[in-house]
């Protein structure tokens, strides 16, 4: 099959990371981590597992940071090498191992791609597991598959950036009908924003800052716009086109880059000087959403969320050289990360506000793409073949020249 292969050994990760000083496409050359390749199709570990026929592969900011060398080492032990990128998917289940029960060939899936106890056949599961908590598993070393946390970053699976990849059932999350594979394909990250939205759910009357407004952006702010209806958005948007993306997904304000005037004005603050730098908001968001990575999105966070706000973390956040953390101590703010998603859940009706709290994140995510599916169709802006893996890359990393939110792959 045909497939994009990552291989991260250390010589090939030391040279190619010094290519790629001089120009990112360097890192994609052909004795580079990154290539096309031509790989046997991927064994189902054991009867518990099915094989999926990739339709579309979505191309993820974390993806992103694995091929261009940007991702923190501190994640390095929870992958084996080589591997097949690609968590976001829709697909059609091939092949069904001899225990699986529910599903048939033919059906349209997308996975939860987390590979935690359940799939690892840990038994007992860890304590994180036994508790619904997958997102948090002791286990991701270990049991009967390599090293991985998520589909598409474990030798010997796949991944969504290959004609077809395995998955474990309890992965295995049914595509409704009545959604194109444009819309399924944004239900892995659509999981990620309610997850993050749940662990820190705004109040009625509240006002919310979600800052970036890139696909992880834009999808939180469709989940808070559906779980938590009467809060106030503002979005913080770097291209005038995301702007235009955030007002049709129901943002109250859009903000352009750092623009501290309008921050302020949105969330009712006050600007107060200083001997140099920045001034000081006083008042401000009730909670903000950071979905970007860099320095500049979580120093807005902090300093425009009142005291005694939350702070949520979704955006990939690494080395943050020179932040000023004095907001935090402060204002007594609360800072929280959010990774992935918790369990399946059995797809809801979602009652608008309610937060369906018995569905998990995917069967939220799955209630939401459906009821706004035509919001969130135009947030898939461009499809290639997997051949043209280069050219996919660049138009994902390219954002003002491309226009692209998210960027996929079509098999």
């Amino acid at each position: 099959m045909k497939a994009v292969c990552f291989a991260a050994t250390l010589p090939r990760y030391l040279l190619t990371k010094a290519a790629g000083g001089l120009a990112w496409p360097l890192l994609l050359g052909p004795h580079a981590c990154t290539r096309l390749a031509d790989l046997p199709e991927p064994a189902l570990p054991d009867g518990s597992w099915v094989r999926i026929r990739t339709r579309l592969g979505g191309i993820c900011g974390s993806d992103l940071a694995t091929v261009t060398l940007r991702a923190s080492p501190a994640t390095s032990p929870f992958a084996s090498f080589p591997f097949v990128p690609g968590h976001e998917s829709v697909g059609e289940i091939a092949e069904l191992g001899a225990d699986v029960r529910g599903f048939s060939r033919g059906e349209r899936v997308t996975v939860n791609p987390l590979l935690a106890c359940a799939a690892r056949r840990v038994d007992p599961p860890c304590p994180e597991c036994a508790a619904g908590r997958p997102q948090r598993c002791q286990r991701f070393t270990d049991g009967a598959l390599p090293p991985g946390m998520l589909t598409g970053t474990t030798r010997s699976l796949g991944g969504s950036w290959g004609e077809s990849f395995v998955a474990h059932e309890s992965q295995l999350v049914r595509v409704p009908a009545a959604l194109s594979d444009e819309e399924a394909v944004l239900i892995e990250p659509l999981a990620c924003s309610v997850h993050a939205v749940r662990g820190a759910p705004p109040r009625s009357g509240e006002r919310v800052l979600v800052v970036g407004a890139g696909s992880i952006g834009l999808l939180t702010l469709a989940a808070l716009r559906e779980l938590s209806p009467e809060s106030e958005i503002t979005i913080v948007a770097r291209h005038a086109f995301q702007g235009e993306h955030a007002a049709r997904l129901g943002a109250a304000w859009v903000v352009r880059g750092a623009n501290d005037q309008a921050l302020a004005e949105a969330a009712g603050a006050r600007l107060l000087g200083t001997l140099i730098g920045p001034p000081v908001a006083v008042g401000g968001f009730d909670r903000a959403f950071v979905c970007v990575g860099g320095r500049r999105g979580t120093e807005t966070a902090l300093r425009f969320t009142r005291a005694g706000g939350t702070v949520a973390l979704l955006g990939n956040v690494a080395a943050l050289g020179g932040l000023d953390w004095t907001p935090l101590w402060l204002k007594e703010l609360t800072l929280r990360g959010s990774v992935c998603y918790g369990g399946n859940g059995a797809p809801a009706r979602l009652a608008r506000g309610s937060g369906a709290a018995g569905a998990g994140d995917f069967g939220q995510a799955v209630a939401i793409a459906l009821a706004r599916r035509d919001a969130l169709r135009p947030l898939v802006t461009h499809a290639f073949p997997i051949r043209e893996y280069r050219r996919a890359i660049g138009t994902a990393l390219d954002r003002r020249g491309s226009k692209s939110v998210k960027v996929v792959f079509r098999f």
